[in-house]
């Protein structure tokens, strides 16, 4: 039997680190505002912490009336003087980022690393800042601000904290390169001041993603783990709903009963046609070929993939695969690595050779990170995909810490 677990989350942006760069991406103008001064309270009211609110979308006046409204600050006259000695620092967009003709980017990091400096001479802890870019949108610069975002590290160098904060109308227009580049040059991400996942509704799965998702077990050699069956569901169903077709390809689909359990488990399967999913059932093949350097069984099943697709006039597809992670806790690290390079290249192939969008899900036991040499090798794992999550759907950065979002959970 696989057991339900409760999930207590704390509150994401009172979890944060000094020193994070987060990406932040928010389902309207409101929502961004408001989450932005609770971001920004949290950092001068608990953390002693500078903070910086660039935005357009509020006056001035109208971000310092709000501040009044929720915060603790006595009067008018505490907050000018606040002010007065940029410990509370309320900027527009246009003077951050426009302010001279051709964007400047060495003066628009050194207004930052200033201003934290400047923090940390008040005997605050640094500086939080909560910046608003939808005006590089607004003015046809929004690729300036994807390689803006490329030039700076996934956790930042000097006093600041800092969450860029994206509007999903804009975040929805760029293209899979651009997503890639933002999810690997911040340490977090958020939407809506949540942890982001991979089941938002404001998350797309139709674009071409290749996701590794971490599972805990309690041993590298147990058997099908319970901890991410839901989201395994999850994933198969939410591909059926939409009428994509779904391959699931695991090494444990040899195993007694585990192919029924898993299908019966999927939401409402039996109202979704039989021929949309394919279970492969002798995954034995698939790995025994790939420990051998072997890829011809899944360049075949690539064919199928294609025929399929063309003969029902289908466009996206959604795979499930755990064959590199048996392939990984057997020592065959270079076998997984091509294998993951692979499937890499038949994502992109697929997508401008053929217009199918392909959605792949990675299985890996995070237990099997832990120890040398295994742990050495994570890093080429995690470059091998455009997004890595644990087993709930929560998006990390690839360069996190195992745990470093960790809820507090009980078992049912």
């Amino acid at each position: 039997m696989y057991y339900i677990r409760i999930i207590i989350t704390l509150s994401p942006i009172t979890q944060i680190q000094d020193k994070s760069h987060i990406l932040g991406i928010y389902s309207s103008p409101q929502r961004k505002i408001e989450d932005g001064l609770e971001y920004l309270r949290i950092g001068f009211e608990e953390r002693n912490e500078a903070i910086l609110m660039i935005t357009n979308e509020l006056t001035k006046n109208e971000v310092r009336n709000e501040i009044m409204k929720n915060w603790k600050i006595s009067s008018s006259e505490e907050l000018a003087n606040l002010e007065k000695n940029s410990i509370i620092n309320i900027k527009s967009s246009t003077e951050i980022y426009f302010s001279t003709k051709r964007i400047d980017r060495n003066k628009i990091s050194k207004q930052f690393s200033d201003l934290a400096n400047k923090a940390i001479s008040k005997e605050k802890r640094g500086l939080r800042a909560f910046g608003d870019v939808k005006i590089f949108f607004e003015r046809g610069y929004g690729q300036y601000i994807i390689e803006f975002e490329k030039s700076s590290p996934a956790s930042l160098d000097f006093p600041m904290t800092a969450i860029c904060a994206y509007d999903l109308d804009d975040f929805d227009t760029l293209d899979h390169r651009s997503r890639k580049i933002l999810f690997e040059h911040h340490n977090l991400h958020l939407t809506n001041n949540l942890f982001r996942n991979i089941f938002d509704d404001s998350f797309s799965k139709n674009t071409n993603e290749h996701i590794c998702m971490y599972y805990e077990n309690g041993s590298q050699y147990s058997t099908f783990p319970n901890s991410f069956v839901p989201s395994l569901l999850r994933y198969l169903g939410e591909g059926l709903q939409q009428n994509q077709f779904c391959i699931y390809i695991s090494m444990h689909n040899m195993e007694k009963d585990h192919l029924k359990t898993i299908l019966d488990q999927i939401p409402n399967i039996k109202k979704h046609p039989k021929n949309n999913i394919m279970v492969i059932k002798n995954s034995e093949d698939y790995y025994i070929n790939a420990a051998c350097n072997n890829l011809k069984p899944f360049e075949d099943l690539k064919r199928q993939i294609f025929e399929k697709a063309i003969l029902d006039n289908i466009k996206e597809i959604r795979i499930v695969c755990d064959i590199p992670n048996f392939l990984f806790r057997n020592i065959h690290f270079d076998q997984c690595i091509a294998l993951e390079e692979w499937w890499d290249q038949t994502i992109e192939e697929l997508n401008k050779n053929h217009g199918l969008n392909v959605s792949l899900l990675c299985l890996y036991n995070s237990n099997n990170f832990q120890n040398t040499p295994f742990k050495y090798h994570r890093y080429r794992i995690n470059d091998n995909h455009s997004i890595v999550c644990d087993s709930e759907g929560i998006v990390h950065s690839k360069y996190s810490a195992f745990g470093s979002l960790k809820d507090k959970r009980k078992d049912r």
